[in-house]
């Protein structure tokens, strides 16, 4: 009896000795890989090294690292830069391990030729030749509205007199910039001519003018199979930017030869996915439309998607639309989306600038603006290796965008770029109505918000199309121009 409970009691001794030992092992974690960019795709040039750096969790001063290329180990550390000479495609595995196990994750690298050096265009000297650029032509007003008329940009027009004429009656000649005030008050066509005379020629812009029905007139009412997402692309006109087309991560999106009617359609197709579509540079837009209008609630009515971060925004400027003459197209009159900035000095309306083609590949992009200033889209290939940002359906040698500008606030110190963000009021901008929603993070945005000419509320009971426009300039070395992104646009009362 004594052996047996002897024996017992060390039988004890020694359980409690084991659970205790398990009771001092701390519980372990196999390592974790993650990535800054989630797609884990690149693109480089033949030449060009990557330093690949992986988020790691639980690693200590045991753990070790492998980084292989069809098998065979390239690097034994936690870091890896990957560069050759021959355009491929090359799949990387990382292999970390410590006491507890070994994680893996794969990276995918495509290389392609390098590109020649890049060229920094020149602008076109100034040729003294009279030009004046009007953000449009054609007009449909509702009956009770005004418009304004003026071109947002005139060269070369010292000396110039100018006279309006609105159906054969004609204005007294001025000197000064010529603006016009429509008052819609009957139904009906009109007929608007401006005349510049110069010292030796006169030169004529003609102007289409439609009053419409009243407001309301061709509203469509929300139903139960309405949708929240824009149903339609009516415009995609990107400035020049190497995100639009070619990004390192994602590859070309649109194909080449691509018409814009195509572009519209990728576009609608990238907005479903909540996929990334890029305006480029300042002035670049996107112009989208709705199954049914978009009532003014009085607070957030719009959704629209960006990606800012809290040390990276790129402002763009929204505009809304109403249907005005009831033919479905976005041809009507533009309201912008007051913001934070709107009437303040980091705000100058009637901004315009030309981008003009580049003449050889691989190379930047040069534009100047209607107060002279002169600027450049980079060239950028590590971003983006296409040999142009010159999209295939943006005809012409020249491109002039109209619209508002935001002033710009980048800065680059130390090889960090910095982008603040405004208060509130402007897409792909982390201001504080940048918040939660059925999507995630996105802006929100109200339609009582719209502004008209003369910068008072336009108070428009809904509206039918929404455009969104880049509104800033400049760029940084190592993040290329500032353009706005879009990931979706759709109706806030959908959505809840």
């Amino acid at each position: 009896m004594k052996r047996f409970m002897t024996r017992l009691i060390l039988l004890i001794l020694c359980s409690s000795w084991i659970c205790a030992c398990q009771e001092d092992t701390p519980k372990g974690h196999l390592p974790t890989i993650r990535w800054e960019e989630t797609s884990r795709r690149f693109r480089i040039q033949a030449g060009e090294a990557l330093t690949l750096i992986p988020i790691l969790g639980y690693t200590d001063k045991q753990t070790t690292y492998a980084w292989s290329i069809e098998g065979e180990t390239v690097c034994k550390e936690a870091e890896y830069t990957f560069t050759t000479t021959v355009p491929g495609t090359y799949f990387i595995l990382l292999r970390v391990s410590n006491a507890f196990g070994t994680a893996e994750d794969e990276v995918k690298i495509t290389v392609s030729e390098k590109a020649p050096s890049q060229t920094t265009p020149e602008l076109p000297p100034n040729d003294g030749k009279f030009r004046w650029h009007f953000a449009q032509t054609v007009f449909h007003v509702s009956q009770g509205r005004s418009i304004r008329i003026s071109p947002s940009w005139i060269e070369n027009g010292e000396g110039a007199s100018y006279r309006w004429t609105l159906n054969g009656t004609e204005t007294e000649p001025t000197t000064e910039k010529p603006c016009f005030i429509f008052s819609a008050t009957e139904v009906g066509e009109q007929k608007l001519t401006l005349t510049a005379q110069l010292d030796s020629a006169s030169v004529t812009q003609e102007f289409g003018i439609t009053v419409c029905p009243p407001e309301g007139t061709f509203r469509r009412e929300a139903s139960a199979s309405s949708r929240a997402e824009a149903n339609r692309v009516y415009a995609y006109r990107p400035a020049p930017g190497a995100m639009v087309n070619g990004y390192k991560i994602i590859g070309p999106g649109f194909p080449p030869g691509c018409t814009h009617e195509e572009a519209c359609d990728t576009v609608l197709s990238h907005l479903n996915r909540q996929w990334m579509t890029s305006l480029g540079g300042w002035g670049g837009y996107l112009i989208v439309g709705f199954d049914h209008s978009i009532a003014n609630s009085g607070e957030y009515d719009l959704c629209i998607k960006g990606n800012p971060f809290n040390y990276q925004s790129e402002p763009g400027i929204i505009w809304v639309s109403q249907d005005e003459n009831g033919d479905g197209q976005p041809n009507d009159t533009w309201y912008e989306l007051a913001g934070s900035e709107y009437g303040t000095a980091n705000w100058e309306a009637d901004y315009a600038m030309t981008y003009h083609r580049p003449s050889q590949p691989y190379s930047a992009v040069a534009w100047q603006d209607k107060h002279g200033e002169t600027g450049l889209i980079p060239y950028l290939s590590y971003w983006n290796p296409e040999p142009s940002y010159w999209q295939d359906w943006m005809e012409g040698e020249t491109l002039t965008f109209h619209g508002s500008r935001l002033a710009s606030r980048h800065s680059y110190e130390n090889g960090v770029s910095k982008l603040p963000a405004y208060p509130w009021g402007y897409a792909d901008n982390d201001g504080n109505d940048n918040t939660s929603t059925p999507i995630g993070k996105a802006g929100l945005f109200k339609i009582n918000h719209a502004r008209n000419w003369e910068g008072r509320e336009a108070n428009l009971a809904y509206i039918d199309f929404v455009k969104v426009q880049s509104a800033q300039t400049g760029y940084t070395p190592n993040l290329g121009e500032i353009s706005t992104e879009v990931y979706y646009i759709g109706d806030y009362h959908l959505m809840k």
